[in-house]
């Protein structure tokens, strides 16, 4: 799994690992995105919206997990070519970080972005994994969804240095047993999903099973 260690002086878990991700932006939900995008899987649109979520909302929290993901990362879920295999910077190594620099200072939309690439996002790799929701006693809210997909060959993690100051690749069986430890701590949701993830014999076997799944919406509540 990818994680991101975010930045100490972030207002919410500073300093700690976590998956990449961020808030859901209105330009996420823009119609103009179906153009732009592999279709989700029915699946998992459908999952996504047994809460009630409207679709657009639904395949904007897909393109939200996308656009946090190459933001904070570098990695970005697309596809150019007629056999739809993720695309490689390759060649474009350079404009590929220009681009996300711009990205990342308001420069540049993300829809721009993809556009000028000749790109579209590959919703349809990304599995709906599991659904938080912070505790109502928490002074920060968030509802979060959370979404699996294969990493892309050719692209390795490069972190933003803004909000997040490393990317590493772990194993969750390891991360558990370092986190137990006291070595490695973890937000409550981080370690749920490790210990789910830490079940699965492989990357196929994890995003197969957890496709056929349901994702129940879990909201901890503490009796104080």
């Amino acid at each position: 799994m990818l994680m991101v260690r975010r930045h100490a002086d972030s207002v919410f878990a500073g300093g700690m690992h976590v998956f990449p991700g961020g808030e859901l932006e209105d330009g996420d939900c823009d119609p103009g995105w179906r153009r732009l995008c592999h279709e989700p899987s029915p699946d998992d649109l459908r999952r996504l919206c047994e809460d009630g979520t409207p679709p657009a909302r639904a395949r904007g929290l897909m393109v939200a997990g996308v656009r946090e993901l190459f933001e904070e990362a570098g990695i970005l879920l697309a596809t150019r070519n007629p056999e739809e295999t993720f695309f490689d910077p390759g060649k474009e190594d350079t404009l590929f970080r220009e681009y996300r620099a711009k990205l990342r200072v308001g420069k540049l939309d993300f829809q721009d972005l993809v556009r000028d690439l000749g790109l579209r996002l590959a919703l349809d790799r990304l599995v709906f994994f599991a659904h938080w929701i912070t505790p109502e006693i928490s002074p920060i809210r968030y509802d979060t969804r959370f979404f699996l997909a294969p990493a892309p060959a050719g692209q390795e993690p490069d972190h933003d240095r803004a909000e997040t100051t490393s990317c590493l690749w772990v194993r969750p069986g390891e991360v558990l047993q370092l986190c137990a430890e006291g070595k490695f701590p973890l937000l409550p949701p981080t370690m749920a999903n490790l210990h789910a993830l830490s079940e699965f014999r492989d990357v196929r076997e994890a995003l197969v099973i957890s496709r056929e799944r349901e994702v129940p919406t879990i909201l901890p509540r503490f009796d104080i």
